[in-house]
């Protein structure tokens, strides 16, 4: 055995012993730099709802990350053979953190740019799906919420006239900014999908969420949100173009309504808004290997009149009242997945947008900044096999050339930033 194979081999047997948690198969996603839209994985069904009924009985653990603000660790199940099927498929999903929109975890981004999902909730109440077949179609439905709620009148968080919150409240001071972004959440989807041809299927979903906060004193004066709507509409097809090239299209559409009231400020209206349109081949490479290549067309709105979000720029974070304007046309991605053998699967990924635009215009001090430039990411991944359980996990990009300090002496911090397990039966 060479140093590599044992380098190869040191590298999964840490993953096993690793002490913290995650849900299995978004580790996968995330080590190859992907959207999950483009891939068959179960992790479609966070946005794909009528893939409930279709992903076989798993158990699954979101083990950990440190690519999110908390440990944003799960455990979660989805079963398709109680009482025999006859009650159709049931997901259950427990969950240190709210998951951002369409994604199976808080460190998930649906899409790339400025458009992710800005809510932040540490708090969720319970996350329910179920689904069931209809012949050659299926239907899946979900309800989730997410609530952190206090009252008082004693001044016990230090502002004595306060009477209620209604948020997800970090670092124990009411805070209105911050409670624009941990809304709490009631949340419903639905999801349809039908075999058009032997070789060709379709998938369409609708996620909705009212989004709400509320910051209130004993003599009446509240700060709330102003617009409580979030959504987004998907639609997604599988066709078999060759006998071993799958072409997966996608379309999706979101909006973020941010608007807020309060005594002080009145009302400001602020909203994100997006879109993409993209496409991508699987081709299966000699067993069961897997190649992807795919190309999508995007954008991204923010119209604020009190600042809320901040776009990434050559020069730093970009935050202003006014109207931000951000387009990738293209994002380009590639991925590779390779069995080495049948316990250990190694993965890397990249995207790069090879033209993104911002404009940005400010209203407080009347003018317009402009940037492009080109954002490349890459992520590698590995995947272990220990008898039923599947673990995945996001490697550290210094490994391949540091490997573990026994060896090269250098240090590399967070081995595994993110860790996943699955359970198939």
């Amino acid at each position: 055995m060479n140093r590599i194979s044992k380098l190869l081999v040191l590298c999964a047997a840490a993953a096993v012993t690793l002490p913290v948690a995650a849900s299995a198969q978004t580790s996968r996603v995330a080590g190859m730099a992907l959207q999950g839209d483009y891939i068959k994985d179960y992790t479609g069904i966070y946005t794909y709802l009528s893939g409930v009924p279709n992903v076989g009985n798993l158990v699954y653990g979101e083990l950990g990350s440190d690519l999110a603000s908390t440990d944003d660790r799960a455990v979660g199940a989805v079963l398709g053979n109680l009482g025999e099927g006859r009650y159709g498929t049931w997901g259950i999903h427990l969950r240190q953190q709210t998951p951002n929109l369409g994604q199976g975890d808080g460190s998930s981004e649906g899409v790339p740019g400025v458009g992710a999902d800005p809510n932040f909730h540490t708090n969720e109440s319970f996350d329910l799906m179920w689904g069931r077949k209809f012949g050659t179609s299926s239907l899946g439905l979900r309800l989730n919420r997410s609530f952190m709620g206090l009252e008082f009148d004693n001044g016990i968080l230090g502002a004595g006239t306060l009477g209620t919150l209604e948020y997800d409240l970090q670092g124990g001071v009411p805070d209105p900014a911050a409670a624009n972004l941990q809304r709490n959440i009631w949340g419903f989807g639905a999801g349809y999908g039908m075999e058009l041809s032997p070789t060709s299927q379709l998938e369409f979903s609708v996620l909705y969420q009212t989004r709400t906060y509320e910051i209130s004193d004993t003599l009446g004066a509240t700060a709330e949100e102003d617009g409580p709507t979030t959504y987004q509409i998907a639609a997604r097809a599988w066709w078999q173009w060759q006998p071993n090239v799958v072409v997966v299209p996608v379309f999706k559409w979101y909006s973020y309504d941010l608007s807020t009231v309060d005594p002080v400020a009145g009302t400001d209206d602020n909203s994100l808004t997006g879109w993409q349109v993209g496409a991508a081949g699987n081709w299966t490479l000699g067993s069961n290997d897997l190649f992807v290549l795919g190309v999508a067309f995007g954008g991204n709105n923010v119209d604020q009149e009190a600042t809320v979000i901040g776009i990434p720029s050559p020069i730093g974070t970009v935050s202003t009242v006014g109207e931000i304007n951000e387009t990738y046309m293209p994002l380009v991605f590639a991925a590779l997945e390779t069995h080495v053998n049948n316990w250990l699967t190694l993965r890397f990924g990249a995207n790069k947008m090879a033209f993104h635009h911002a404009k940005i215009e400010d209203n407080t001090v009347p003018g317009t900044f402009e940037f492009s430039d080109s954002p490349f990411n890459m992520s590698i991944g590995a995947g272990v096999k220990v008898g039923t359980l599947q673990l995945d996990a996001v490697v550290n990009d210094d490994f391949p050339r540091n490997g573990l300090y026994l060896f090269s002496g250098a240090v590399t911090t967070s081995l595994f930033p993110k860790v996943t397990a699955t359970y198939s039966f």
